[in-house]
C-alpha cells in the first residue's frame, strides 16, 4: 500500500505521526525506505523528494536543515487565513527557498561526482 502513495504525502504522514519537526535527511530516508522503490542514485531521490517538500505549501523549513507542518505554527496559520496569500508570505520565504534550493543542487552536483553514485 505505501508503494502506491506519494513521497510527499508520506513524508506528511511522518510529520503527521512524530509530531515535531525533523531534520531533511531522516526525514527523507524515512520516506524513501517506507517507499521501498529500487534507487539507483540515494542523491538523486533524495534531491526529488526534497523538492517536493519543498514546493508543498503544507511543509515549512524551519532553519538548519528542519522540516515540519505549517498547521503546527500559529503564526503561519493567522497569516494564510487572513487573505490575500501574496500579502501573507514573508518577502524572506522566497529567497529561502532559492537559497535551500541551490544548495540541494551543489549537494546534488557534488554527490553525482562520487564514484559509486552514478547511475
Amino acid at each position: 500500500m505505501m508503494k502506491q502513495v506519494s513521497e510527499v504525502e508520506l513524508a506528511y504522514k511522518i510529520l503527521q505521526k512524530t509530531g515535531h519537526s525533523m531534520y531533511f535527511r531522516e526525514l527523507i530516508t524515512e520516506v524513501l525506505e517506507l517507499k521501498g522503490r529500487r534507487i539507483h542514485s540515494l542523491a538523486h531521490a533524495m534531491s526529488e523528494v526534497h523538492t517536493q517538500i519543498n514546493m508543498d505549501s503544507r511543509f515549512v523549513h524551519m532553519g538548519k536543515g528542519m522540516w515540519g507542518l505549517v498547521e503546527w505554527s500559529p503564526q503561519q496559520l493567522s497569516a494564510h487565513s487572513v487573505g490575500d496569500d501574496a500579502d501573507s508570505v514573508p518577502s524572506s520565504f522566497s529567497s529561502r527557498r532559492e537559497k535551500l534550493f541551490e544548495e540541494i543542487q551543489q549537494e546534488y552536483v557534488a554527490s553525482a561526482a562520487e564514484p559509486g553514485e552514478r547511475e
